[in-house]
């Protein structure tokens, strides 16, 4: 009798299911073009205040601090010295590593991209199987099959507005949710009906706890990771272009597994026109390759385990499919959200296994104590 219950409630899920799925689909169809405009208007709120999150996490420290140690009672006075703080400390390290960066960056598009071009071009016409490759696979990228696209006047004025709104917005959102955090909090929180504001408040610290040492953790690493890119190149004799590559290669590390893959592609490339001087000489692709397979085992099995802790610890299949769905539903805010997004849905899933099973222990104990 409970296994037919089981089915039939099994039935009713998968049922409810589709037609969830199905009412999506023609409200897709039917009102595309109104949910297209909803998420970017939706995105165009919620990439600053999410960016402003991620730099609350890092600043609330120093709050912290500063309330401390100077005794400060005033919470807007605390975040407002911790602003002038922080913009001292980002005009240090423009001035002293961010103009590096930049000239080193101008220098490699100037001097060594047109090197990278030729050998790549030499590289097809020396080889006829690679060759016929290329020549396979920009067929399907020929101009006249791909559509004519059109400079739009208002696009570009609405993609530039967009930049200054937001440029406006993060230092606003950020200075309410370092002052206001707990308010905010509490504010959501009275909204949840009060028989399960215990269970929302739990999940909410859980919430905090993951989303605290994901984007902490995250900073902390891209940090590492470029220092530790950029001794590497300097071992392996890029020279000038070592502080360039290897903060390169620790910023695109926001992304997990794919941004390291696609920033070693430049000094891989940059290797093969330089091999002769480099210390590992025609073999140094290799090292390039190497170097950054180290760093990432580094970063996956001792940096990510000891900074962030078990709570974002997420399989290499679940965080790359969460990459995909996130960006696809809210573009680079969703890539950035990916993680602790899941994250959150991890531990509420951990957290409601908790809960059914300490109903369970409680509904066995009664029945024992009834039984006696």
């Amino acid at each position: 009798m409970k296994n037919r219950e089981k089915r039939i409630s099994l039935l009713i899920n998968l049922a409810i299911i589709s037609l969830v799925l199905l009412s999506f689909t023609f409200a897709s169809d039917l009102f595309g073009k109104q949910i297209s405009n909803f998420f970017g208007a939706f995105n165009a709120i919620f990439f600053p205040l999410i960016v402003a999150l991620f730099i609350s996490y890092l600043m609330a420290p120093l709050v912290k601090l500063v309330e401390k140690y100077m005794k400060i009672k005033q919470k807007w006075l605390s975040v407002v010295i911790v602003f002038l703080i922080v913009i001292v400390l980002l005009g240090l390290f423009v001035y002293l590593i961010g103009d590096i960066i930049y000239v080193q960056a101008i220098s490699f598009i100037d001097n060594d991209w047109d090197s990278i071009v030729t050998w790549f071009n030499t590289l097809i016409n020396d080889n006829a199987t690679i060759s016929d490759i290329y020549a396979s696979v920009t067929k399907y990228l020929n101009v006249d099959t791909v559509s004519p696209v059109f400079i739009n006047l208002f696009s570009v004025v609405k993609s530039l507005t967009s930049i200054v709104v937001s440029i406006v917005l993060i230092p606003v959102f950020l200075f309410f949710i370092l002052t206001d955090k707990e308010k905010i909090f509490e504010g959501i929180l009275s909204l949840v009906p009060k028989k399960y504001q215990t269970h929302a408040r739990e999940l909410g610290h859980r919430g905090n706890v993951v989303i605290e040492k994901y984007f902490n953790g995250r900073f902390l690493s891209m940090l590492i990771m470029s220092i530790f890119f950029t001794i590497l190149f300097f071992i392996l004799g890029f020279k000038e272009r070592s502080i360039f590559f290897g903060f390169m290669l620790g910023f695109l590390d926001i992304v997990p597994y794919i941004g390291p893959f696609v920033g070693v592609v430049i000094p891989l490339l940059y290797s093969f026109t330089v091999k002769d001087s480099l210390l590992f000489g025609e073999y140094s692709w290799i090292a390039v390759l190497v170097g950054n397979g180290v760093g990432q085992g580094l970063q996956s099995n001792i940096i990510q385990p000891v900074i962030m802790g078990r709570e974002v610890k997420l399989h290499p299949l679940l965080v790359l499919s969460s990459f995909v769905f996130f960006g696809s539903l809210m573009g680079i805010t969703g890539i950035i959200l990916a993680i602790p997004i899941t994250g959150m849905i991890k531990t509420s899933m951990e957290y409601y296994v908790e809960q059914k099973e300490l109903h369970e222990t409680i509904k066995k104990t009664e029945k024992n104590k009834s039984s006696i």
